[in-house]
């Protein structure tokens, strides 16, 4: 098991990972820290997670694009299913 990535497609989706990871953790820990966040930012954490899903959903976009040119076929379509499920959360979702 290595930490660093070992071919081109691990290397190209590299840069992506923290995105995907606001995909699944950013609406579950508006949750968690609400009360927390709410007095020190004043009460505008909605707005910052809404907007850093806007952000992840246009970055996964263009890194789905980019992976569709250079890496292999399933390297894209993992990235648009984060993309959906961004879009998802944002429908259904209520912050």
């Amino acid at each position: 098991m290595s930490i660093l990535p070992k071919t081109r497609d691990e290397w190209i989706g590299a840069p992506l990972l923290p995105f995907k990871a606001w995909v699944l953790l950013g609406y579950p820990l508006c949750f968690i820290f609400r009360s927390f966040v709410a007095q020190r930012v004043g009460g505008g954490m909605g707005f910052l997670v809404i907007n850093g899903y806007v952000l992840s959903v246009g970055v996964l976009l263009i890194g789905a694009l980019i992976q569709s040119i250079v890496c292999s076929r399933g390297a894209a379509t993992r990235s648009i299913l984060y993309v959906l499920a961004a879009i998802f959360i944002l429908g259904c979702g209520r912050i």
